[in-house]
């Protein structure tokens, strides 16, 4: 199957940069670019940071998240995946057991759906 999704990814309009890594993320109030190591600029509107769990706790916990009381392992999150820092939300096994697919993808679209309301609820600077 991982053969057969890389095959349709190689075919399609995605630019794979494969073995480079970010040096610098551009912008002043958002996103707009990003420097690769070989010094190549690509012009973005947004970028998803992924470190897998152990460095999504460590990520969560240095915003001020907080842990799981029983074994301060895991994000603490309510019912609408919301922590204890505003329009900060976690999903999936950051959050603790079980591990499950169905249980991430539940948790993370209710993230994503809170997480939505939350920005269309802030005030933005006519600036932007």
């Amino acid at each position: 199957m991982a053969d057969y999704l890389a095959e349709k990814i190689r075919k399609s309009a995605i630019h794979i940069h494969e073995n480079r890594k970010v040096t610098e993320i551009l912008g002043e109030e958002s996103v707009n670019g990003l420097i690769l190591d070989n010094g190549l600029r690509l012009d973005v509107k947004g970028i998803f940071i992924e470190l897998g769990a152990k460095g999504a706790v460590a990520l969560g916990s240095g915003l001020g998240g907080a842990l799981d009381p029983e074994t301060m392992k895991f994000i603490s999150t309510n019912k609408k995946q919301e922590t204890n820092v505003p329009g900060v939300y976690a999903a999936g096994d950051i959050c603790g057991p079980p591990w499950q697919v169905a249980k991430a993808v539940g948790e993370g679209c209710v993230a994503g759906l809170e997480a939505s309301g939350y920005a269309g609820r802030i005030k933005v600077s006519p600036s932007l």
